[in-house]
């Protein structure tokens, strides 16, 4: 039987496979989790972003494996804050390759959507496979 690919690394650790997740949200994101959500598809992820949660101003940086939320005053500064986090992608199942915007949803309506697509089945079965020994 192959080992469940958990949504995010702190289910993958409870559940004792601790390599096998696609997620981990920061400290200060798993504080604020009403403000964001995501939903596993078959072949991706879509990650979903409230943006009034945050602040009124936020930006959001896919770079490398990292999503970074950055609350940002109205002349683009950024701010200290304890809104400010970042999801960490697991290359071993996602493409960190982060998909734009959903383009039926407007930001000015305070939600921000992201496709994360998930890997291959058959790369994620040997990464799965490697982990499990």
């Amino acid at each position: 039987m192959a080992n469940k690919i958990h949504i995010f690394k702190k289910s993958a650790i409870e559940a004792g496979t601790p390599e096998l997740y696609y997620l981990n949200p920061s400290e200060n994101l798993m504080k604020m989790a009403s403000g964001w959500s995501v939903v596993e598809h078959e072949d991706f992820l879509s990650l979903t972003i409230h943006v009034e949660a945050f602040g009124q101003c936020i930006s959001i940086s896919p770079k490398g494996k990292f999503i970074g939320i950055q609350v940002q005053t109205e002349n683009m500064e950024n701010v200290a804050s304890d809104k400010n986090g970042s999801f960490e992608m697991n290359p071993n199942f996602l493409n960190l390759r982060v998909m734009g915007t959903d383009p039926t949803l407007r930001l000015s309506e305070g939600t921000f959507r992201l496709f994360l697509f998930k890997l291959k089945a058959e790369v994620m079965m040997a990464a799965a496979a490697a982990a499990a020994v």
